[in-house]
């Protein structure tokens, strides 16, 4: 079987996790040590998040539909998850959109962090939602 409902989806769904918040720890490493290389390793990781998190967007949104969670498109605004998921990951376009921008520091990393908290809060409830925890 190609697609086994739900493995692609936790596959994929650990690499944005990892590398956003890998990308986070080079921010504040970034404002605290005041090195600016630092930079580079926050787009790198961000931009790889980004892109992993619109995979697992993906698999996570055909996994809902094999599995009957959801049955369109549109039932994915009402679940908590799904939504804080997205939103997440457009806070993190959006951190890595103003990072080259260079926007004040402290409103990048309040965006940064919201992001973040979005990231982890969001990763709780698909747990809960797939009945790991």
């Amino acid at each position: 079987m190609i697609y086994d409902k739900e493995v692609y989806h936790f596959l994929s769904l650990h690499f944005p996790i990892a590398l956003f918040i890998t990308g986070y720890l080079f921010h504040i490493l970034f404002i605290l040590l005041d090195k600016i290389e630092f930079e580079q390793y926050i787009l790198w990781t961000m931009g790889m998040g980004i892109l992993w998190s619109l995979v697992s967007i993906i698999t996570g949104y055909i996994t809902a539909i094999e599995m009957e969670y959801i049955s369109s498109f549109m039932d994915i605004l009402q679940k908590q998850h799904s939504y804080m998921m997205i939103l997440a990951t457009g806070l993190f376009i959006a951190t890595f959109i103003l990072i080259n921008k260079k926007i004040n520091i402290k409103i990048l990393l309040f965006i940064h962090s919201l992001a973040v908290i979005l990231l982890i809060y969001g990763t709780h409830l698909g747990a809960k939602w797939a009945e790991r925890i």
